[in-house]
């Protein structure tokens, strides 16, 4: 099924694009200064640095036929454009088949792939369980997915987006969501499919699953969230929606095809349902893909 997209020439000649680096050496010090000592700024550097075959490693050994369809594009580049409530916004990728596809990288020590990023979270464990009093953990979705997943496209970088137009906004598509934005609450899909699901749904998850009610202080149902959603055929919810469970992190992955609830199956074969599923997207193939063979009753 095609999709629209957008060529790396038309990406790069956005009017508030100004700058394009392609390596390390164009990464000014100032903006190494604010990503390596100040921590506010996205760690684009490190791919620039290191290169395509460390930032699609994992892909290629836990989803080689994405990974290789990754190396075969071309090379990597950062956009830099004007900001309004940010100085400079970044956006990294590369171009393959004559379409760009995005990745995004957080700040420095909050990748999964970063030295200290396991330090990070102990800190933030320790600082959130002393303000509320209770032991907690610091939110590591990542993890919530089977760990070959997990790996290969939540370790170096943060999910993949194939943009349509030149403006990249927050919400991606077609491939795995990065873990923050738009990772979608059960509550927030449940909206979206129609007048009447939350009421009928919400209860009827509960009693399946047991626990994936909102976490304390929060209304929304992050439990239990959406990481992916491969589109169908026109119309509201008319496409395939593949869940996990974030306070409990088994690695389970749900799936609800046209918004038949009623009918949420397992992935049974997730590695190989998402790399064929993603290869399919990346090579535009005509037909929508069929996860079914790859799900199991639950």
């Amino acid at each position: 099924m095609k999709y629209k997209s957008i060529s790396q020439k038309d990406f790069l000649i956005e009017e508030d694009v100004i700058a394009c680096w392609t390596k390390a050496e164009d990464v000014p010090d100032s903006i190494k200064k604010t990503i390596f000592e100040q921590h506010r700024t996205h760690d684009y550097y490190t791919p620039l640095a290191k290169g395509k075959e460390w930032l699609f490693e994992l892909t290629c050994r836990h989803q080689p036929r994405t990974g290789a369809l990754l190396m075969q594009g071309g090379p990597l580049f950062v956009r830099v454009s004007r900001g309004s409530a940010v100085p400079y916004l970044f956006d990294m990728g590369l171009e393959m088949r004559g379409k760009v596809v995005l990745m995004k990288r957080s700040s420095f020590n909050n990748n999964p792939s970063d030295a200290g990023y396991q330090a990070l979270l102990d800190q933030i464990s320790a600082h959130i369980s002393k303000r509320d009093g209770y032991p907690r953990k610091a939110e590591d979705r990542y993890r919530s997915l089977p760990p070959a997943i997990g790996a290969a496209y939540y370790n170096r970088f943060d999910g993949l987006n194939i943009p349509e137009d030149s403006v990249a906004g927050i919400y991606t598509r077609l491939l795995p969501y990065p873990i923050y934005r738009p990772w979608e609450s059960f509550d927030g899909y449940l909206s979206a499919c129609g007048r009447g699901y939350k009421k009928k749904y919400i209860p009827w998850l509960e009693e399946r699953i047991p626990g994936m009610g909102p976490t304390k202080g929060l209304s929304s149902y992050i439990n239990f969230m959406m990481f992916m959603y491969a589109p169908g055929e026109p119309g509201p919810r008319k496409g395939d929606a593949f869940f996990v469970k974030n306070n409990i992190q088994d690695g389970v992955i749900y799936h609800i095809k046209d918004a038949d609830n009623e009918n949420m199956r397992i992935l049974s074969e997730p590695a190989e349902a998402i790399d064929r599923y993603c290869e399919h997207v990346l090579l535009e193939k005509e037909w929508r893909f069929d996860f079914l063979p790859y799900t199991s009753s639950m």
